[in-house]
């Protein structure tokens, strides 16, 4: 079967809306799983360890299928998991607490900065 490049985009794009949606529905029912693990307190599980962990983890994992599936990854979403499954592992294990809406907010922060600089520098 010939597939003209305009209908290959488009299936690409279907592609990427769908996973997109798997995905966000895997972190609302991490999310979930997560806050009644922490006795239903919202606040406690955003700053949980554990809560951050799984997130990193997910990211990575979207990033991966979107590899597998030959679609564009994101390296905002790579870097987040990454530095969020390093940040977090060893606190977790170690059961130790950071919390994780303030990490996250630098993490966020930085990798904004950093873009932007780049961006600038290249153009």
């Amino acid at each position: 079967m010939l597939i003209i490049p305009e209908k290959r985009s488009s299936i690409k794009q279907m592609h990427n809306e769908t996973l997109t949606n798997i995905f966000w529905g895997l972190f609302l029912i991490w999310f979930g799983v997560a806050a009644a693990l922490q006795g239903g307190n919202f606040l406690t599980t955003v700053n949980s360890p554990m809560f951050a962990l799984g997130t990193g983890l997910l990211f990575i994992l979207m990033n991966f299928v979107r590899a597998m599936l030959h679609l564009k990854i994101s390296p905002l979403t790579i870097g987040l998991g990454a530095l969020l499954v390093v940040i977090y592992a060893p606190l977790y294990f170690l059961n130790l607490s950071v919390p994780f809406l303030p990490a996250l907010l630098i993490i966020v922060g930085v990798a904004l900065v950093i873009g932007a600089l780049r961006a600038r520098v290249i153009t």
